[in-house]
């Protein structure tokens, strides 16, 4: 399960940028979504997964 919330009608694959925390309590990844340095949505989902399959366009180093 994924959410996303786009506040400005932007797509979420045009995002430069993501940040992600992880809520263990909750089991859930939460976190804001970038484009030129600016906030233009934000996510809560699930599975670290959905986030790579959701955000193709982002490179993910979960080291």
């Amino acid at each position: 399960m994924i959410n996303i919330d786009m506040w400005y009608g932007d797509n979420h694959k045009e995002a430069d940028k993501i940040d992600i925390s992880f809520y263990p309590i909750d089991g859930q990844y939460r976190g804001n979504i970038y484009k030129n340095g600016k906030i233009i949505g934000d996510y809560i989902c699930n599975d670290s997964l959905e986030l790579e399959k959701n955000f193709p366009q982002l490179n993910f180093n979960w080291d």
